[in-house]
């Protein structure tokens, strides 16, 4: 009886030891297979907006490099908070990433006493693109040139809307960006995408509009709206003729839209690796190449160590304007 004992105890071992093994070379040997399932792109604005372009244009490269299907999901709320927060929570397997915007990792940290998220709920993997924003106004308005905007907001005072896609993003801390160096006031009209406020621009309903040249473009190509400046310290080649504000105020500026993929943090660093590497070559296929030259934007291959020295420096001058024009949340 007791040799029965001890025989079974002997196979219990092996088991605990067979299946323990089996954990260890399975970890690995799962990342080291990724990708073997679709993986997940969540956007976190909605359709036609930078973000979903950039997600959409993005995943259609790496399925082919990766051979693999990516699904782009869009989870549109808060700012881009609803979408954080879901890929915060989700598994860190590498299965999930997210398109944030520059602003959901420099502003909304410093806006948003509860914000539903933190900065060390990702792992950045990379910079994806960096485009200029153009201020733009309604046809209707009585400006060609930043001189002219300038003086009819003055004249105006504070009559004047301008849109965004909403508080704390990139488009509206542009524009208060713009504000703070001109000493004008406006009053911001925050929109639950870039896309409803640049129907209400051209509509009418709002009169200034400072947005992502790539959502701008095709209102601007189609002649919708009027361009008044750039925002980037060079002109844009997609805008060769548009002066930047730089040449118009005779100051120092330059400010510009960010678009970067994150993971949930505890997602293996070999797999972050395989992101990273992957988007570096998507960005600098020929083929991407033309596709962002096409929406007015620049590839960007920096990698995850770029990306959060950028978050950093990115935050504290993000902090002063917000501190110095009085941001709140509404």
């Amino acid at each position: 009886m007791c040799k029965v004992i001890r025989f079974f105890k002997r196979l219990v071992c092996l088991g605990i030891f067979a299946c323990t093994s089996s954990l260890l070379i399975c970890v690995p040997a799962l990342a080291s297979d990724w990708p073997v399932q679709p993986v997940r792109l969540i956007s976190p604005f909605p359709a036609g907006g930078t973000a979903d372009i950039l997600s959409r244009v993005l995943s259609q490269e790496l399925s082919e490099q990766w051979n693999q299907t990516i699904v782009v999901e869009n989870r549109v709320g808060a700012g881009g908070a609803v979408a954080a927060l879901q890929v915060a929570r989700a598994r860190p397997d590498g299965y999930t990433m997210l398109m944030v915007s520059g602003s959901m990792l420099t502003v909304n940290p410093n806006l948003y006493k509860n914000l539903p998220y933190h900065v060390s709920d990702f792992k950045n993997v990379s910079i994806v693109s960096t485009g200029p924003f153009v201020v733009a106004v309604n046809k209707k308005i009585p400006a060609n040139n930043l001189a002219e905007l300038l003086s009819y907001i003055r004249t105006k005072k504070s009559a004047v809307n301008f849109g965004s896609s909403g508080v704390g993003s990139q488009t509206h801390m542009a524009s208060e960006m713009l504000m703070h160096m001109t000493d004008i006031k406006m009053t911001h009209i925050p929109y639950g995408g870039e896309t409803l406020a640049l129907t209400d621009l051209i509509a009418g309903q709002i009169q200034v509009v400072t947005g992502n040249l790539a959502a701008l473009l095709p209102f601007i190509q189609s002649g919708d709206v009027k361009t008044i400046a750039v925002t980037s310290s060079e002109r844009s080649p997609a805008l060769p003729d548009v002066p930047t504000v730089k040449e118009q105020l005779h100051k120092e500026f330059d400010s510009q839209g960010w678009f970067g993929v994150v993971v949930p943090k505890g997602t293996p660093d070999n797999i972050v690796r395989k992101m990273e590497q992957g988007i570096n070559t998507a960005m600098s296929s020929e083929r991407m190449q033309k596709k962002f030259k096409d929406l007015g934007l620049t590839t960007a291959t920096q990698g995850h160590g770029f990306m959060t020295k950028k978050v950093i420096s990115e935050s504290a001058s993000w902090k002063t304007i917000i501190e110095d024009q009085n941001i709140n949340p509404m």
